[in-house]
C-alpha cells in the first residue's frame, strides 16, 4: 500500500523523523498517539538496478530500535556487534 501512496509523501504526512543515520541506512520513527512507535529503517539496495539506479527499501523494526545497523541486524536475527557483512549482493 504504501509503494502507490508512496514513501516521501507518507514521510510526510505521518510526522516521521529521522533519529539515526549511518553507513547501514535512515532510522526512522513515526509517534503515534495511544500506541507505539512505528520505527523503520530506510536502506538502498547496494546492487544497482539495470537502469544504474539504486532501489530503497524500508524494514520495519521493534520501537526500542536505536540504530540503523541495530535494525538491520535484528531482521538478520543479529545483534548489532555482530553484524558486520562482508559482501553485500
Amino acid at each position: 500500500m504504501l509503494e502507490f501512496y508512496g514513501y516521501d509523501r507518507y514521510l510526510a504526512d505521518s510526522g516521521a523523523k529521522p533519529s539515526h543515520r549511518d553507513d547501514t541506512g535512515t532510522l526512522w520513527r513515526i509517534e503515534l498517539d495511544d500506541d507505539e512507535p512505528v520505527v523503520m529503517v530506510e536502506v538502498l539496495n547496494s546492487t544497482p538496478e539495470p537502469d544504474g539506479t539504486h532501489r530503497t527499501y524500508w524494514l520495519r523494526v521493534p520501537p526500542a530500535t536505536r540504530t540503523a545497523r541495530e535494525g538491520v541486524a535484528w531482521t538478520f536475527g543479529l545483534g548489532a556487534s555482530v553484524y558486520e557483512p562482508l559482501k553485500e549482493t
